[in-house]
């Protein structure tokens, strides 16, 4: 596909910008990309309206980023419920491109797939996760992976774009099924 204009929502500006090297980095940094960001979960009731923004202001790709977040009782939310609540929102941009990615917990969990971030940010005896999607609240861990002798933690969701940058897409892809789609997805196009 030529001139592809790609419509980006995520939860947050982090996520976008994280979002966004990822894409650069599959596609090319010449990528036109618009932004909406819902500043929390992706909100039903403005998602479509938001797409038709979006279409409006010329995109011909559009990619809606949610987290699969976990119930009151500590259990991740299914899946596939999520998808079928988000997949009907796409009608206003149908005879388009488009994809959802929902990680599991949070796209934080793909850091925990490649040993060099996970080094970086947690000193050379840390390892990579070969269950990033199994681990609980993988930003947090990321934090008290990075406390130092300072006791205060070195990382925080402002690196994301910079690790995007740098993370194994071969080793994600093996390890974590929604970057795996995504990636697929933006080759696709």
């Amino acid at each position: 596909m030529n001139n592809i204009k790609i419509g980006l929502i995520t939860e947050d500006d982090t996520d976008w910008n994280a979002v966004r090297e990822i894409i650069h980095r599959v596609l090319d940094s010449n990528v036109t990309i618009k932004k909406w960001t819902s500043g929390g979960s992706v909100p039903k009731k403005k998602l479509s309206r938001e797409l038709k923004v979006l279409f409006n202001k010329g995109c011909n790709v559009f990619i809606v980023v949610q987290d699969l977040d976990r119930s009151l009782n500590g259990s991740l939310k299914d899946e596939g419920t999520l998808r079928s609540e988000l997949e009907p929102l796409f009608s206003v941009v149908n005879n388009f491109s488009k994809h959802i990615c929902i990680p599991i917990e949070e796209l934080e969990a793909w850091f925990w797939s490649d040993s060099k971030i996970i080094k970086e940010i947690g000193g050379e005896k840390c390892k990579a996760n070969p269950n990033p999607h199994q681990i609980k609240s993988p930003k947090e861990a990321l934090k008290k992976l990075s406390i130092g002798k300072n006791g205060k933690p070195s990382y925080g969701t402002n690196r994301n774009a910079e690790l995007a940058k740098k993370l194994d897409m071969v080793e994600c892809s093996k390890y974590c099924p929604s970057f795996r789609e995504l990636v697929k997805f933006l080759r696709s196009l």
